[in-house]
């Protein structure tokens, strides 16, 4: 099996720390990331990882000089790993700007400069992944979650155009959104609750707290098993073996069913509604979108 340079974000806990160990055990070279590094970091140091202080929600510029300093650690860097997260609870009328801003920064603008600062890098081996640790949040809002929710629809659609971007201009360069949902992770017992800002929602926020800890003491998933798979995905063995990767991948029963009901609460809704949406168009319209041309 080839072993490859992985640049992980977030591992202080959670799918990171399975990332790390891992892959260590593996042989693959691993440059783990987070804040405060040199003691939210401490304990994986024996797995032979390097540790590197990085935190997502910095500048680009910043951002750029890590990643310079991660790539001349190993003189490559094969697949990044945007793991970083939180989760905001709280209702919207309650969320301030600073709050859902810090959201966006670390679930949609860190990704993404820290993908502006590996293309390159790509671009000149013609290839290399960037997976990123999504959510079933991504594609289904939740009452209490405007932050966590907003952040990760925002990602989705970010990558959705970055792959069709390279798939026209540099088809070795993969993206993969993994839109997980409840696994046993440290996620659930540090959710980031807003104030009590408003009595009218206290139900809400208090039926959050009580759901976050119910999920966090019987979750369903089990995080080593995904990151596995995961880990398969990427180097093409195992469950991945002559398949052919999209662009996402749920995990977790219950990201599934969720991702189902979805999507026919979406058919349904298209269905029933056909008639007045194309009610609208001029005549003669319903021609596709023209593609972009072949290279």
């Amino acid at each position: 099996m080839t072993k490859q340079t992985w640049l992980i974000t977030g591992c202080s806990s959670g799918f990171g720390e399975q990332f790390v160990r891992q892959l260590t055990a593996q042989g693959d070279q691993v440059i783990a990331t987070g804040r405060n590094a040199e003691t939210r970091l401490a304990h994986l140091r024996d797995t032979g990882a390097t540790i590197l202080e990085l935190d997502v929600t910095v500048p680009q510029a910043e951002i750029e000089k890590k990643f310079q300093q991660a790539l001349n650690v190993y003189g490559t860097i094969d697949v990044i790993v945007n793991n970083a997260g939180f989760i905001q609870c709280g209702a919207l009328e309650e969320l301030t700007q600073e709050e859902l801003q810090l959201s966006i920064d670390t679930h949609l603008h860190g990704p993404l400069n820290l993908s502006r600062a590996a293309l390159p890098h790509f671009r000149e081996k013609g290839r290399g992944w960037l997976v990123y640790m999504n959510s079933q949040s991504g594609v289904i809002g939740e009452p209490g979650a405007t932050g966590y929710c907003s952040s990760k629809f925002a990602l989705e659609g970010a990558v959705e155009s970055l792959a069709k971007e390279l798939a026209w201009l540099a088809p070795g360069i993969k993206p993969l959104i993994i839109e997980s949902g409840i696994f046993n992770t440290e996620v659930m017992n540090n959710i980031h609750h807003t104030d009590y800002r408003v009595p009218f929602w206290k139900p809400l926020n208090d039926a959050a707290r009580i759901r976050g800890q119910g999920n966090y003491r019987n979750p369903p998933g089990n995080a080593a098993e995904m990151i596995s798979k995961v880990i398969q995905i990427v180097k093409g063995t195992g469950i991945a073996e002559d398949r052919e990767i999209p662009l996402r991948i749920p995990f977790g029963s219950d990201c599934l069913a969720a991702l189902r009901e979805r999507l026919h609460t979406l058919q349904k809704t298209y269905d029933e509604w056909e008639s007045v949406s194309k009610s609208t168009d001029f005549p003669g319209a319903g021609q596709p979108m023209p593609e972009f041309p072949d290279r």
